[in-house]
């Protein structure tokens, strides 16, 4: 499988390089579970009518503790990307044929990834995140993908 890595000082990975023109470029934002799947199902929707398909999963990272000899943010970090990667192949899989148009993207961040700069600096017509139990207007992630960019951000699930 094929997994772009964005960094928050890197520039966004290339659009695809099949030619096609799409309407929109749709991004779904993806982690493990039903309401991230919900928002996957919404976007394959999107994709299949003719939309340019990106999902993100992100990753954050820790820092070194400047107190402690141990490098536990090494392991932690280690363990978070295999977890982001994980979560990238279950997103390929549940998109089954799609994910042959689909761009996947982990995006890594300390200590939480860029995600709303990088949204908006890809451009992205429509943000689709999963929506959050008891968050107040869809939690943390899509009230910054609202400021800081101008994508229509909907919440699935």
């Amino acid at each position: 499988m094929s997994v772009k890595q964005a960094h928050p000082s890197g520039a966004p990975p290339a659009p695809g390089s099949s030619g096609e023109r799409f309407t929109r470029r749709v991004l779904v934002v993806f982690s493990e579970g039903r309401r991230s799947e919900a928002a996957l199902r919404e976007g394959a929707e999107l994709a299949a009518a003719g939309d340019e398909l990106h999902v993100v999963t992100l990753a954050p990272l820790a820092t070194p503790s400047r107190c402690c000899r141990g490098d536990g943010a090494a392991a932690y970090n280690c363990a978070i990307s295999d977890a982001a990667e994980d979560e990238l192949r279950q997103a390929r899989a549940l998109l089954g044929s799609l994910a042959e148009r689909a761009t996947f993207t982990k995006l890594r961040g300390t200590p939480w990834p860029p995600l709303a700069d990088w949204a908006a600096e890809w451009a992205f017509d429509t943000v689709i995140v999963p929506r959050h139990r008891l968050a107040r207007g869809g939690g943390r992630i899509a009230r910054e993908l609202r400021t800081a960019s101008t994508a229509e951000v909907r919440l699935a699930g």
